[in-house]
C-alpha cells in the first residue's frame, strides 16, 4: 500500500488519476458499469431521477455517522438536491495509510468526477494540495463571507486558500467525529454552483 502511496505522491494530480485509470481501469469499468445498471434499474423503478451533491468523508468517522448528517442535511436545509455520502473510513493520518481497496475507490471516485466536496484530516487534505488537486476556496464561495461568519482557513503553507476548518461550522457541532476536519473541493469537480450553495448554507446556517 505505502508502495502504491510512494509511486503516486510523485505525480501531480492528473498524472495520479491517469495512472489509477490506466492499471486499474478494469476494474473500474465493472465497478461503474455495476453501478450504472443499477442505477438505470432505480431510475426506471422510482422514474424521477433526483439530482444529488456528493460528499467524500475520509476519516476515522464510521458510516452510520455519515448517513445521520447526510440525513441531517437534506431535511433540514436542501430541497432541489440530495446530499449523498460516500465513506472511506481511514484511521491513518495520510493516504499512504488507507486500504489497498480505499486508496483504488478514492481516487476512482475522484477521477470519476463522483466527488463535489471532500471532508477529511488535515494531512489528507495537505497531501491532496502538494498534488495540485485541490481548488482554492474563493473559487466556490465568497471569501467575505467566511470573514464575516469567523470561519479558519487552510493555506498549507502556501500563499493561498484550500480548505475550511470544521471547527466554526454549526452543523458539525453535534458529531464530535466531526471536528477538527478539513473541508475541500477537488480541483476536478464540475458542480461548483451546489458547491457554493452547500458551502453557504453550512457557513450561515
Amino acid at each position: 500500500m505505502k508502495k502504491l502511496w510512494e509511486t503516486l505522491k510523485t505525480m501531480s494530480f492528473k498524472e495520479a488519476v491517469d495512472y489509477i485509470w490506466e492499471y486499474y481501469k478494469l476494474h473500474i469499468i465493472g465497478t461503474v458499469l455495476g453501478v450504472a445498471f443499477l442505477i438505470s434499474i432505480l431510475s426506471t423503478v422510482f422514474k424521477d431521477k433526483e439530482e444529488s451533491y456528493e460528499v467524500m468523508v475520509v476519516s476515522e468517522i464510521p458510516y452510520e455517522i455519515t448517513e445521520q448528517f447526510s440525513n441531517q442535511m437534506n431535511e433540514k436545509y436542501f430541497d432541489d438536491f440530495k446530499v449523498t455520502v460516500n465513506n472511506i473510513t481511514s484511521g491513518g493520518g495520510s493516504i499512504s495509510d488507507m486500504s489497498y481497496a480505499d486508496i483504488q475507490k478514492f481516487w476512482a471516485n475522484i477521477g470519476a468526477n463522483m466527488v463535489d466536496i471532500i471532508v477529511t484530516n488535515e494531512a489528507i487534505a495537505e497531501q491532496m494540495v502538494e498534488q495540485e488537486g485541490i481548488l482554492q476556496v474563493e473559487e466556490v464561495v465568497d471569501m467575505s463571507l467566511i470573514e464575516e461568519n469567523g470561519v479558519e482557513i487552510y493555506d498549507f503553507g502556501t500563499e493561498n486558500s484550500y480548505g475550511m476548518d470544521s471547527n466554526q461550522l454549526d452543523v458539525f457541532d453535534d458529531v464530535e467525529l466531526f471536528q477538527d476536519k478539513v473541508l475541500i473541493v477537488p480541483v476536478n469537480s464540475e458542480n461548483h454552483e451546489r458547491t457554493t450553495q452547500f458551502l453557504e448554507t453550512l457557513i450561515e446556517s
